[in-house]
């Protein structure tokens, strides 16, 4: 059994003791928290004779049952008020502070940029987002609030009335408490803000404060209530994983490179942003961890129909830490490089699964490959790939993404002629 040798942030002293309680939920400089870790280590030995370039098996129901209908009609009374009604108003209170992140990615960060200068300019900027932001996120917490009490009012009246139903619970709640605590997105404001900089600069002022505004109003309820609801239906902890095809006509060097300057790097050149910003394509953001921070993670972005935040943490994003140390702290069995670790976690309320995703090179001829553990029921519409959203559903997507990601190594590192000749020309038509 692996165990981790970093030692927490502030662990105390024997003058300053502390609770068990906040030992297990310290979060350690590349995110995790002690539950979290142990969770790994349990993973490991529970995946030993397991196949890494396989999804696990999972059964899941091939009808809707009433469950789902329940679960359906909930979320259409109590969601449809927060879309007609908050929606439209968050919308127009974001778009100030998002457009002023847009002046100031545009106007004052260099072009082609891999991180967002941390000056005065820019802790002056966050007061004035936090300034222009105080509307919104009173109003993004109003909406949370009346999302959170509607799905423990449902789900109570649910366990309550159905035989099985709290105990049904309290095994839910253990199975999801490695990932409670994680670190507050209010305590991590800059990141966010530089998160959101570099993704209103890559999709622009409408399309992005958009999908933004949306993410606080619809995203707790996909989260809570259908992939991840512990009132309804038994959960359990699901493996699916993407693997692309070979890439050992590059370098692993060139391969790595290329994962960094499509996610993480604040701006781009002209050509890499046009092919980024094809409304084709899911576009990720995960901003490196601030210059001089002793952390290894950062708040980041995903973008598509709607938002998410999460919580990345980079590898080898330090060089005090080595590289087998990095390799064993990577819960992927089949990686032969670790880029990021993307922790979804259950007190997230603005990702819509819960649970932890790793994107890498892969020991199989350099192929980019995606392991997702995600929390998820067997119910048809949580689980199935046929509902959109649900945790079956994410497997198709990235399988039809990462082509896309290949693509772009290609057309960066060997041009268009024979990035067109690996895809087969099916992809590169398309930009």
């Amino acid at each position: 059994m692996k165990t981790n040798n970093f030692n927490l942030i502030d662990s105390g002293t024997d003058e300053t003791p502390r609770s068990d309680y906040r030992r297990k939920h310290d979060v350690h400089p590349t995110g995790e928290t002690v539950a979290l870790l142990k969770r790994f280590d349990e993973l490991r030995q529970e995946e030993a004779d397991q196949s890494p370039y396989c999804n696990a098996p999972w059964d899941v129901s091939k009808e809707f049952d009433t469950v789902d209908f329940f679960q359906c009609a909930v979320m259409l009374v109590a969601l449809l008020p927060q879309l007609l009604f908050i929606y439209p108003i968050l919308f127009i209170l974001l778009l100030p502070p998002v457009f002023i992140n847009l002046l100031y990615i545009t106007m004052l960060v260099p072009q082609v940029c891999d991180t967002i200068p941390r000056t005065f300019t820019w802790k002056v900027h966050c007061i004035l987002q936090a300034l222009l932001s105080i509307p919104s996120t009173v109003l993004a917490m109003i909406s949370l609030l009346i999302s959170r009490l509607s799905i423990c009012l449902f789900g109570t009246l649910y366990c309550t009335f159905n035989p099985g139903g709290w105990s049904r619970y309290r095994r839910n709640i253990e199975i999801i408490k490695p990932f409670c605590e994680g670190p507050s997105l209010h305590n991590h404001f800059s990141d966010c803000v530089a998160a959101a900089a570099g993704m209103v600069y890559r999709r622009g002022l409408m399309e992005f404060t958009s999908a933004f505004a949306l993410m606080f109003v619809i995203n707790p309820w996909i989260k809570y209530w259908i992939t991840g609801n512990v009132y309804t239906a038994d959960l359990g902890l699901r493996f699916v994983t993407q693997v692309g095809r070979p890439m050992d006509d590059l370098t692993l060097q060139q391969v790595k490179r290329n994962f960094k300057r499509y996610i993480s790097r604040a701006k781009n050149t002209r050509e890499s942003k046009l092919f980024i910003c094809n409304p084709l394509l899911f576009c990720p953001h995960f901003p490196y961890p601030p210059r001089g921070s002793k952390r290894y993670f950062s708040v980041g972005l995903e973008h598509s129909t709607i938002s998410a935040f999460v919580h990345t943490t980079h590898f080898k994003s330090k060089s005090s830490i080595s590289d087998e140390e990095w390799k064993s702290r990577c819960l992927s069995r089949s990686a032969q490089e670790p880029i990021y670790r993307v922790i979804l976690w259950r007190n997230n309320p603005y990702h819509i699964y819960t649970g932890i995703v790793e994107a890498c090179i892969s020991k199989k001829r350099q192929a980019l490959e995606h392991p997702m553990w995600l929390i998820s029921s067997h119910k048809k519409l949580s689980a199935s790939p046929a509902v959109c959203l649900s945790t079956g559903w994410i497997d198709l997507f990235f399988d039809q993404f990462i082509p896309h990601f290949e693509y772009f190594i290609r057309l960066n590192e060997l041009g268009r002629e024979a990035a067109n000749a690996m895809a087969g020309g099916s992809i590169g038509g398309q930009f």
